[in-house]
């Protein structure tokens, strides 16, 4: 990564272009284009440090350098939370890809991601995250019959923590003709991996069994009823959760976006609480 003089250097270039890519949730997004070379400048909105862990990301970065499954970083800063990429041509999103093999793609980049086992010195922890985003929201709309038993089944869940990304959604996950990477360590921080497996399959609409059994057979050795329970448990948590996140984030910038996020969520979360209580012989 270069140091704060490219940066300079490149806003000051008198041949710049800059263009809104308008994407993503937590980020600006600028394409530069100068000197017949282009880039992508990520810039936070103000109100994201509550959001995320600069520190964090860093700590991710270093621990996949090397990897070849991120976009090549140019510059990153910490304090400010400004990143410079090398911009990919002819590159599309999740739900922009038009290959028919995207999700295999997406399981051996997982499982090339999780296999790495790189730990770092801090963890997502999906319960504290939630309470944290919880706290932030000052009027609930929504709310989440079963999420102490969910968050019960969590706490006592049996599992090994590695370096997980912890959000999968589409704009983090851009496919070339060749090659598919995976960008944007914000969230990142050890976690069980099955939370990356259902935050992949649930954020991107993946609800079809043969397309969920398309992955599981390539990122697992063995697809067992446990992991399948354990799935199931995650699907209805990572619902809350982001839900409480995208109210907290309408209460912030009152974007329509938010509120839509937030219904859809409360929405799943409804649908797989209701098999998870079938499955457990629970009376509804």
């Amino acid at each position: 990564m270069k140091n704060g003089n490219f940066l300079d250097s490149l806003l000051n270039d008198k041949s710049l272009q800059i263009i809104d890519m308008k994407k993503g949730l937590t980020n600006h997004n600028y394409l530069l284009t100068t000197n017949n070379k282009k880039y992508v400048l990520r810039v936070p909105y103000e109100d994201s440090d509550h959001i995320v862990n600069r520190h964090h990301e860093t700590l991710a970065l270093n621990a996949i350098k090397n990897s070849n499954i991120d976009v090549n970083t140019i510059y990153y800063d910490e304090i400010s939370g400004y990143k410079v990429t090398e911009y990919l041509e002819n590159a599309y999103t999740f739900s922009e890809c038009p290959y028919p093999d995207k999700i295999e793609r997406c399981a051996k980049l997982m499982r090339k991601f999780h296999r790495l086992n790189k730990k770092i010195d801090v963890s997502f922890v999906p319960i504290e995250v939630l309470e944290n985003y919880k706290n932030h929201v000052k009027k609930p709309k929504f709310e989440f019959p079963y999420l102490e038993n969910i968050i019960n089944e969590i706490k006592h869940m049996k599992h090994s923590e590695i370096l997980c990304h912890n959000d999968w959604v589409s704009g983090n996950i851009l496919f070339t003709k060749n090659k598919t990477y995976l960008i944007d360590y914000e969230y990142a921080a050890n976690n069980n991996p099955l939370f990356d497996v259902i935050s992949f399959l649930s954020e991107n609409n993946i609800f079809d069994e043969y397309e969920r059994n398309k992955f599981y057979s390539i990122y697992f050795d063995e697809f067992t009823d446990t992991i399948k329970k354990n799935l199931s448990i995650y699907e209805a948590f990572e619902n809350a959760l982001w839900c409480y996140w995208a109210q907290m984030m309408y209460e912030s910038r009152h974007e329509q976006v938010y509120l839509d996020i937030a219904h859809e969520k409360a929405t799943a979360y409804k649908k797989v609480i209701q098999t998870w209580l079938s499955d457990n012989h629970i009376n509804i």
